[in-house]
């Protein structure tokens, strides 16, 4: 069955997916182009994360609309919509800090709680550190939090981003502080980074050193999902993609699936999010 985006319709082939504290399993998914696929039975461990009938709304307006999707395991997906779509809502439901929702969600085949918190490293979309704090104090800081936390790396990835040891967190810029952040997510060896728009706020001339450090230094066989506006610049390092709009899930889907169409996945996402493409 095609897609209908509401302007234009797609018909790949049928396809079974794949690749800071912070409904039932065998339901049927729909995905943005075969809105009767079932997914089939496995091991609870095949999916990153299992959504079921998940519903948000923030005093009635309805953010996320009884959305039910799977992430497959060990991929790089790229998480887009346009503004207010619910990308950020979402990764704090994922990551255990939002909590008054409905539905079901399970990552890594656990329910969200304090085990699955252990494995998940989330980077919010805004600066969570006291602002007395030092480049080193907040290393250190996630050292005594996390036990897969490598120190070592952490000070090596602030002297790649320029950042001093000593400089205190109120005197950073918001690039600056953007780069903290992301350096000590990504010291963690986690089965899951969640990364909010990691590249909003950096210059155009540090995101090849940001997008070294994200895709070079994940732990192996993780599961990353990063959220973004820039996708044409980014579109190459994901396998797979979950696009949202107006509640909804538009498309689930690994990258060779859409590629298949002759198109960008730029180009098929401004057709399927339609007149609700915004550009930051």
């Amino acid at each position: 069955m095609a897609f209908n985006s509401g302007k234009k319709k797609y018909a790949p082939e049928p396809f079974s997916p794949e690749g800071v504290p912070m409904a039932s399993d065998d339901a049927v998914i729909t995905d943005g182009f075969d809105r009767g696929a079932a997914v089939q039975p496995v091991q609870k461990n095949d999916f990153a994360f299992k959504v079921r009938n998940l519903t948000k709304d923030y005093d009635g307006n309805i953010v996320l609309n009884n959305i039910s999707f799977d992430i497959p395991s060990g991929k790089i997906v790229g998480l887009l919509g346009p503004n207010g779509c619910g990308k950020t809502t979402l990764m704090k439901i994922l990551s255990g800090l939002i909590h008054d929702y409905t539905g079901m969600v399970k990552v890594d085949g656990r329910p969200i709680g304090i085990s699955s918190k252990a494995h998940l490293a989330y980077l919010p979309d805004c600066t969570f550190f006291p602002k007395r704090f030092r480049t080193i104090d907040c290393i250190n800081y996630y050292g005594d939090f996390f036990k897969d936390f490598d120190k070592v790396k952490a000070v090596e990835f602030a002297g790649r981003f320029g950042l001093d040891l000593n400089q205190r967190v109120k005197t950073m810029s918001k690039g600056m502080k953007e780069k903290l952040q992301l350096l000590v997510v990504m010291s963690r060896a986690a089965d899951i980074y969640l990364l909010d728009e990691p590249l909003g706020g950096v210059d155009p001339a540090a995101r090849s050193v940001i997008l070294d450090i994200i895709m070079s230094n994940y732990k192996e066989n993780a599961t990353v999902v990063l959220s973004t506006h820039l996708v044409n610049d980014l579109e190459h390092s994901f396998d797979h993609i979950l696009m949202l709009g107006h509640g909804s899930i538009l498309v689930n889907t690994g990258i060779e699936t859409l590629r298949s169409t002759g198109k960008s996945v730029e180009e098929i996402f401004k057709e399927v999010i339609g007149d609700a493409w915004e550009v930051d």
